[in-house]
């Protein structure tokens, strides 16, 4: 009996390799000319393992360390002998290949994806892809500054060529990168890929309405705008607390602070607190109490602020992507300000409140509704931020001018591209114009953070801020 079991056990091994090794055949290079892993017959070592990574570079060097491998490939590609020698010397000649070429190791032999640099490097990617528009460039493009690069025509990103001026292929196979590359590769006037004739700082936080950008300042303009803000939200708030404090006569500031503080946390951990919160986040996103006092001016506000909460929105998730899940699709459709969900959306928002600003203008000026008081102050935040607006629309249409965005793609942003095709008639270098209009746009947004404390758009912040407080204090709920 136990001999009978014994060769049933042997007879199935047998058949079930037999189906394994059929299986492998009818995937090889000779059958069906399909799409092939090369690891479906040859073994594929552990490549995260430095054994591993070496048996896997000896592997491929099999054919590409000889220089008679040029011979065998088509007639007029891209080189594919890689030297020994000079390999040795490189960042990465103990990494295996396909960790950099990760869709190489199949049949047909050939890589149709860019180098998966971000398989190692996800931490560098997050440092440069925030709030930063290089998701659209190949690494390779800043790493290899002695090759060509220009703007693939189908996908819109920036690779490297393929071939030189002269038509003939260029050698990629150096594998030598260098470490802190220069901006000045492409930032320079006239350049082919439309990158402005100048390097531009990172969007720094006081961009966070608008635009995706990381919650840092690293230029000095935003850095000054910023602190002339919290001065004089401190003074605004000092004078809310020399004021009196219901049930509390004669307190002093400091008294009333620590009476605030109490307060919050006694309603932190009460029962209401989920209540409280959820109501005044309703109060805040539908603008309830506008609504009662006014249909036409809920409206105007609610085509106002919405669209600037929607783009907040998000620029914050994909700010969070680039962060931390930098080679994630989505972040990359995300952060794509040209993919087509992407450009419609931020210019339908910024239709919307072109629209809302537009009524408020009607309601302020021709209508001239008795509520409204325009002074000085008025006009003056009105002019900043309409100006620092219409010179974000007139940079849409610059930047889709400098990078030769296509028609087909270019038309889901409709106000940058109708833009763009009124300024296509003039004989202008885009690549220059666009950084001279993007600083005047940037000084506009940082003065008119700076102006927001001192002026009557302080309500902005100060009527959620109050609604908060009255929760807080239990008047409102």
């Amino acid at each position: 009996m136990k001999t009978i079991r014994c060769l049933l056990i042997l007879l199935l091994v047998v058949l079930i390799g037999t189906v394994a090794g059929s299986a492998a055949l009818a995937q090889g290079p000779g059958n069906g000319g399909g799409n092939t892993n090369c690891w479906a017959c040859h073994r594929q070592p552990n490549p995260n393992t430095l054994s591993g990574a070496e048996t896997e570079i000896a592997f491929c060097m099999q054919c590409h360390g000889d220089p008679q491998v040029e011979t065998w490939a088509a007639e007029g590609r891209t080189p594919v002998y890689v030297d020994p020698a000079r390999y040795e010397q490189t960042l990465h000649s103990r990494v295996a290949c396909t960790a950099c070429h990760a869709d190489v190791a199949r049949n047909p032999h050939r890589s149709t994806r860019p180098v998966a640099c971000e398989n190692c490097h996800a931490a560098i990617l997050a440092h440069v892809h925030m709030g930063a528009p290089h998701m659209s460039i190949d690494c390779a493009v800043c790493h290899r500054p002695d090759l060509p690069f220009v703007r693939d025509a189908a996908t819109g990103r920036i690779v490297l060529a393929r071939t030189d001026a002269a038509g003939n292929p260029v050698d990629r196979t150096a594998h030598t990168l260098v470490a802190r590359p220069g901006c000045e590769n492409c930032h320079y006037a006239g350049n082919p890929v439309g990158a402005p004739a100048v390097t531009l700082p990172a969007r720094s936080i006081l961009c966070m309405p608008c635009h995706e950008a990381a919650p840092i300042v690293k230029d000095p303009w935003s850095a000054v705008g910023l602190l002339v803000f919290l001065v004089g939200m401190t003074v605004n708030f000092s004078i809310y607390l020399k004021g009196e404090l219901p049930g509390h006569p004669g307190v002093t500031p400091m008294q009333k602070l620590s009476y605030l503080a109490d307060d919050l946390v006694r309603l932190i951990f009460s029962r209401r607190f989920f209540r409280a919160v959820g109501s005044q986040v309703a109060h805040g996103i539908f603008l309830s109490r506008v609504l009662q006092e006014s249909v036409s001016r809920w409206v105007v506000h609610t085509l106002i602020y919405w669209p600037f909460l929607a783009r907040f929105l998000l620029g914050l998730i994909t700010w969070v992507g680039e962060a931390f899940w930098p080679a994630a699709r989505w972040t990359r459709v995300l952060a794509d300000r040209d993919t087509p969900v992407v450009a419609f959306f931020n210019d339908l928002c910024a239709a919307l409140i072109i629209l809302g600003v537009l009524l408020a203008l009607y309601r302020r000026f021709i209508r001239r509704d008795p509520r409204l008081r325009t002074e000085g102050e008025d006009r003056a935040a009105i002019f900043l931020l309409g100006t620092a607006f219409f010179l974000g629309i007139l940079l849409e249409g610059v930047r889709m001018l400098s990078v030769g965005l296509p028609a087909d793609r270019a038309a889901w942003a409709f106000l940058g591209y109708a833009v763009a095709v009124a300024l296509r008639p003039l004989p202008l270098d885009w690549t220059q114009v666009y950084p001279v209009l993007w600083y005047l746009h940037a000084l506009l947004i940082v003065a008119v953070i700076a102006y927001l404390p001192f002026s009557k758009f302080l309500h902005i912040l100060i009527t959620p801020l109050v609604a908060v407080i009255n929760t807080v204090r239990g008047g409102h709920e």
